[in-house]
């Protein structure tokens, strides 16, 4: 028997197959952190030999224009960054929101000497935002966004909470412009990695990648950012497949 399937019920349909298969991709990545958490800041370090520098490079970004800066860390993990930021801005309001529950716990730990932070538990991509912020950031997280559409709307997200003049960095991996350019990019991540790592680890990890990370060129992420309205895009730093990039809202 043939069912007629109007247009707008057909793209209704997409919609809901999309988000579901988002949600799951979701709670696949919730899961994957919430079982790294008491392992990360032990393994990122040999993972990715980078990471420190990557994050001095986004901390630095950040403008020292106020005292008191409102700052959100989208995807804040353990809390590496967060503690950075108040190296530099020790009078920031800061709000860590990250999916895990885990990572939120460690982070809460590692920073509990410090007052002025809030702790949210949600999915960046559908947390309603309920005020502006002075700055922006996040580390290794806005690739697990799925598709360009998604990522456009994410950074539409994100301009709307800033504040004008307020600033948008993150620091992520990305992915080449070429073949040849992402076999190096490959090839390099792999030579750099800790030598004494386990051929297990180092397969759990690319199956990782594989599953739950949809990196993009540094060429969309910037043209996104034109469109969302950003200005002044620059891209801060860059190592083969990682970079720090983002911009600032203008009046």
């Amino acid at each position: 028997m043939y069912t007629y399937i109007s247009y707008g019920n057909k793209i209704q349909l997409y919609r809901l197959l999309n988000k579901k298969k988002d949600e799951n991709n979701m709670d696949q990545i919730k899961e994957h952190f919430n079982k790294r958490s008491k392992k990360f800041d032990n393994e990122i370090l040999k993972i990715f030999p980078k990471y420190n520098t990557m994050l001095t490079a986004l901390i630095n970004a950040i403008p020292n224009t106020k005292n008191n800066p409102k700052i959100i860390d989208l995807g804040c993990g353990t809390g590496n960054i967060t503690l950075k930021i108040l190296e530099k801005f020790p009078n920031a309001e800061i709000t860590c929101l990250d999916l895990s529950e885990d990572m939120i716990q460690i982070a809460k730990e590692k920073l509990k000497k410090y007052p002025n932070i809030t702790y949210i538990t949600a999915d960046f991509a559908e947390y309603l935002f309920n005020k502006k912020y002075d700055a922006i950031i996040s580390s290794l997280a806005l690739h697990h966004i799925v598709t360009s559409t998604q990522k456009q709307e994410m950074y539409n997200k994100i301009y709307e909470q800033l504040t004008y003049d307020g600033v948008f960095y993150n620091a992520d991996i990305i992915k080449a412009p070429n073949n040849y350019n992402q076999a190096l990019y490959k090839k390099v991540s792999k030579e750099e990695k800790d030598p004494n790592l386990s051929k297990e680890k180092l397969d759990e990890y690319e199956k990782n990648r594989t599953d739950n990370d949809h990196p993009e060129t540094i060429f969309n992420h910037i043209k996104w950012l034109e469109k969302s309205g950003f200005k002044e895009i620059d891209v801060i730093w860059k190592y083969y497949d990682s970079a720090v990039y983002g911009g600032i809202k203008k009046e």
